[in-house]
């Protein structure tokens, strides 16, 4: 960790190597030598065990060698990150990211956990906090709703669309189905484009329609305007299961 511990030799080979740039966000000023795997953990001050940070970068880097080097280094920001997978949050990529490497995913978040200098850290422990304190962790607004003063209300033309995406669903009409009915009418996606299945199974799997946010291990009771009865969505879990053999993410209906 410490720049000290390099040689001026070290130093310089280093940077000619990375081009005299950060080798994760390419800044060009502030550069300093870091220890992929640390010096107090037994990583040598060799060419091999340096990477070269900018100062910003060098303090978010995390101390777990094996999250520089597969994590850290490949994304230079969360934005980056959830960008490549093509999902809403820095879980949800971290998660594909465990898929891709095939290694387990709660380790790897135990890891973030007890790594305070990593950027992660922060985020996932603030994120976490603001579901225990206020119910959601921010995302993008779902189809049904729009975000207005601070809060969801129900959008009625969309909030219509989820529902008979329900009872399709419930009738025994497939994912693609659905996608085909709904293309065939002309009726666009949150986004303007056409309808695919990953987007409906999101809809089905989305227990913010009934009145939950979902964080990591939480389910926190929302303050928003529910469009599915918990009981219809419960239904829908359990076919879910059925048809596709997914765990189901049952709610409380106390």
């Amino acid at each position: 960790m410490r720049e000290n511990d390099f040689s001026s030799i070290i130093k310089e080979q280093s940077l000619k190597r990375a081009q005299f740039r950060c080798e994760r966000c390419w800044a060009e000023k502030d550069l300093e030598c870091h220890h992929i795997l640390s010096h107090e953990l037994g990583g040598q001050s060799t060419i091999d065990n340096c990477v070269v940070l900018c100062h910003h970068c060098h303090g978010i880097a995390p101390q777990d060698s094996f999250l520089l080097k597969n994590l850290f280094l490949r994304f230079s920001s969360s934005k980056e990150l959830i960008n490549f997978y093509h999902v809403r949050t820095e879980q949800e990529a971290i998660q594909l990211f465990c898929t891709e490497l095939r290694i387990d995913f709660q380790k790897t978040l135990d890891k973030i956990r007890n790594d305070p200098c990593s950027h992660l850290y922060t985020i996932l422990n603030g994120m976490e906090e603001r579901v225990k304190q206020k119910g959601h962790a921010g995302f993008n607004i779902p189809y049904g709703y729009i975000y207005e003063k601070g809060k969801l209300d129900v959008y009625p033309d969309e909030a219509q669309i989820v529902k008979e995406i329900f009872q399709w669903y419930l009738e025994g009409k497939s994912l693609g189905d659905i996608c085909e009915i709904l293309n065939n009418a002309h009726i666009r996606s949150k986004k303007g484009g056409m309808w695919a299945k990953k987007c409906i199974s999101s809809i089905l799997k989305n227990p913010l329609y009934c009145g939950y946010h979902r964080w990591m291990n939480y389910l926190v009771r929302a303050d928003h305007e529910k469009i599915i009865n918990p009981v219809m969505y419960n239904q829908v879990q359990k076919m879910l299961m059925l048809r596709n053999g997914m765990q189901p993410l049952i709610l409380p209906l106390h």
